[in-house]
């Protein structure tokens, strides 16, 4: 897929707002609509999205009133390598904030097993997502290091040709990860970034520079941050 552009604050694509509050309505706003567009045309609406701040702050702003949250299967960017009851579980934070925002009926998180080994659950993980027809969106945050999911700057797994890749270098613990890859999220066609916060500007202006940042490699349709990311 080609890169285009550079991301900064005169792309098209680019949805800067005066506070981190003002980002996470309109991608709340965003991904409603996205959702509600996926029910309509084919009844379940599937998605991909990861865990973080910008995302549960994303995630908290969704009402329970906009859309049939039951039809819709979250299917987790990246999940830590740990038990099925840990804390530190992806699935298990999202669905904590989907709960909280939109009651019992939020619909199904979805991530890698926690009971195979990382090769096999990334193997497994991936059978499940080929078998999906179409996901309606990619909503993934971006690290202070420029990460998106498990996928670090300059990172073998950019360039993995599988769906899922198991991951066992993350600089945070746990370092053993499964993330989805540029491959599966390059056949989404809604690839939304949102990321918010002076501590992103780094980041930020990375990913504006260097067309082999994780970020311009996702090529993301849209971008939602607030002034002090671009700053």
């Amino acid at each position: 897929m080609a890169v285009n552009r550079d991301f900064s604050s005169t792309d098209s694509r680019v949805h800067i707002f005066s506070s981190n509050v003002a980002t996470f309505e309109a991608t709340a706003f965003k991904v409603t609509e996205l959702i509600n567009k996926g029910i309509q045309s084919h009844k379940t609406s599937h998605v991909i999205v990861a865990s973080g701040n910008s995302i549960s702050q994303t995630l908290g702003l969704l009402s329970k009133d906009d859309a049939d949250w039951s039809k819709v299967n979250w299917y987790l960017a990246d999940e830590r390598c740990v038990t099925q009851d840990d804390k530190l579980r992806n699935d298990l934070q999202v669905a904590r904030v989907l709960k909280k925002s939109l009651g019992e009926n939020f619909g199904r998180v979805i991530s890698a097993s926690s009971s195979l080994s990382p090769k096999e659950a990334a193997s497994e993980y991936a059978s499940r997502i080929n078998a999906i027809d179409m996901f309606d969106f990619c909503l993934l945050g971006m690290g202070n290091d420029g990460h998106i999911a498990s996928l670090l700057p300059k990172h073998p797994a950019l360039n993995s040709n599988q769906l899922c890749s198991d991951i066992y270098d993350s600089p945070n613990p746990p370092a053993t990860r499964i993330t989805v890859t540029l491959k599966l999220m390059h056949r989404v066609s809604n690839r939304i970034l949102v990321t918010a916060g002076s501590d992103k500007s780094s980041a930020v202006h990375d990913y504006i520079m260097n067309p082999q940042a994780p970020v311009r490699l996702y090529n993301p349709t849209a971008v939602f941050a607030d002034q002090a990311a671009y700053a």
